[in-house]
């Protein structure tokens, strides 16, 4: 864990997607921090990529091991002054994280649905999304 700073945000990204991507892209150019992804593969293309870590759970386990590596994850960073703020980038891991809100809460800031598609897809989305509300 050399690469984490005390008083850094640290994105923990769940499943790899395009979104995924974008955000730790997204969170590198504004923030300046490394993004940790959690998932089952790493395609190619990505596995070089500057602005993520990759920790891979195998998609055959059971959703019990993904929540022990995210629960080991944060608990390596205990006594660390950090901010853990997990963000699903796929359906069934916002359902998944939905589902265990209560153990996730004690140990990461978990971003909500409108939350998430603003970091998914920038401010733009959100401005877009508020005058679709208006009309």
């Amino acid at each position: 864990m050399h690469d984490i700073l005390s008083g850094e945000l640290i994105p923990v990204l769940l499943g790899i997607s395009a979104e995924a991507h974008e955000t730790a892209h997204r969170m590198y150019r504004e923030y300046g921090v490394l993004s940790h992804v959690f998932c089952s593969r790493v395609p190619l293309a990505m596995r070089f990529n500057l602005c993520m870590k990759f920790h891979m759970i195998r998609h055959t386990a059971h959703e019990q091991l993904m929540l022990r590596a995210l629960i080991d994850f944060a608990e390596q960073l205990g006594n660390a002054d950090v901010i853990l703020y997990l963000i699903p980038c796929t359906e069934p891991f916002a359902n998944f994280v939905w589902q265990h809100k209560d153990l996730l809460e004690r140990r990461f800031v978990i971003a909500d649905r409108p939350e998430m598609l603003r970091v998914w897809f920038g401010e733009e989305t959100q401005k877009i999304a508020g005058k679709e509300e208006i009309t």
